[in-house]
């Protein structure tokens, strides 16, 4: 019984002294096993700050980018970054554009599976912003007692996309007249005597307006370091194909001539048109698979003829067209066309002079697709 007892003692003062010696090892772990955890959520925020961080500098780009476009400033540009970066704060760091570089450019690419490359160039189509590491972001734990930074370095390239666009002009019978008229079945004010459809239109006439517009549109194309694709379909009482997509915007103009020396009118057929715009776009033989797709629908009055234009825009925006509608002169029928731009994900523009008109087209051309490529 007593060595029995003496066993049992013994073992106690085993389990006791392994326990002890136990809690001296937790206890000259504990800091090594803290600080591991401190190191590992550190680079956890880090990548979580680096993402955010990418995500600031996106979006400042892509408001900068809008900015540009529209008005052609880059100091203005810089200053909507800023506000952005301002808006969308980096966990609690705070984003300007003194941590950042601004910079104009031009991105293009060889073919679809090639990367946009960022160069300088004239015409520029592109801004990117660099982050500089000049801002600092600190860690959520100190590192061997001593607060630490880290300084991240990301940059972001906004683009005008390539693009796809068709352009759909209504050539009907009212187009014969002002834009301070109402079209009837009598000659324009400001047509000869012996004037009959067939022959040259008015001087004065809602349809040269037009052609004004769409030069004037052509040329902000041409001066875009991108090669965008055009195509005109005109429509009256049916539509035609008058130019497939082209970058010869000399063949579009042409067209356009040939209308104004022989203007046929008719009705408006407005749905046609769009349905023959969006198979422009979409032909396999001359559209681009990567490019964005836009459309561009004139009309100066009502709908009398055809398919429903909100159900063809709609069915474009189903085939990834974005629709952009512009209504000319008082008889135009505003609320279908604003319709009509609302299903396709465009935007509806109404033009009261030829001046007007101008500006609604350069407007478009501000609001064609941007993308990030970097």
């Amino acid at each position: 019984m007593a060595t029995a007892n003496t066993a049992m003692r013994l073992q106690l003062r085993r389990a006791s002294a392994r326990h002890g010696a136990t809690s001296i090892l937790m206890a000259i772990m504990l800091p090594g096993v803290l600080a591991i955890c401190a190191y590992a959520i550190n680079v956890a925020y880090m990548e979580q700050s680096r993402t955010e961080f990418q995500i600031v500098i996106d979006v400042a780009s892509r408001a900068a980018g809008r900015v540009y476009a529209v008005s052609g400033d880059i100091n203005q540009a810089i200053a909507e970054a800023n506000r952005m970066m301002e808006l969308n704060k980096l966990t609690k760091t705070k984003i300007t554009t003194e941590g950042v570089n601004f910079e104009l450019g031009v991105t293009t690419r060889d073919a679809e599976t090639s990367r946009y490359q960022f160069s300088k160039g004239k015409r520029p189509n592109a801004i990117q912003i660099q982050a500089n590491g000049s801002v600092q972001v600190p860690m959520l734990f100190p590192t061997m007692g001593v607060s630490i930074d880290f300084r991240p370095i990301k940059k972001s390239t906004i683009t005008k996309a390539e693009v796809d666009l068709s352009l759909v002009i209504d050539c009907s019978g009212s187009m014969a007249f002002s834009d301070s008229e109402i079209a009837g079945n009598y000659k324009p004010e400001s047509a000869p005597d012996y004037w009959t459809f067939g022959q040259a239109v008015p001087n004065g006439s809602r349809w040269l307006d037009a052609v004004e517009a769409t030069k004037a549109f052509l040329q902000e194309m041409a001066d875009s370091p991108q090669r965008e694709l055009v195509s005109l379909v005109s429509y009256r009482g049916i539509a035609t194909t008058d130019v497939a997509l082209t970058d010869n915007y000399d063949s579009l103009t042409n067209s356009l001539y040939l209308h104004s020396q022989n203007f046929w009118g008719g009705p408006t057929n407005i749905g046609d048109g769009i349905m023959l715009g969006s198979s422009t776009l979409s032909n396999k033989r001359t559209a681009r698979v990567w490019a964005s797709r836009v459309m561009i629908v004139l009309t100066d009055g009502l709908c009398t003829l055809g398919v429903d234009p909100i159900e063809a825009a709609r069915d474009a925006a189903e085939n990834h067209i974005t629709v952009y509608t512009v209504t000319f002169s008082a008889e135009a029928d505003q609320d279908l066309m604003r319709q009509v731009a609302d299903v396709g994900n465009g935007r509806h523009y109404h033009a009261r002079s030829r001046n007007e008109l101008i500006m609604a087209f350069k407007d478009i051309s501000t609001r064609l697709p941007t993308l990030i490529t970097d």
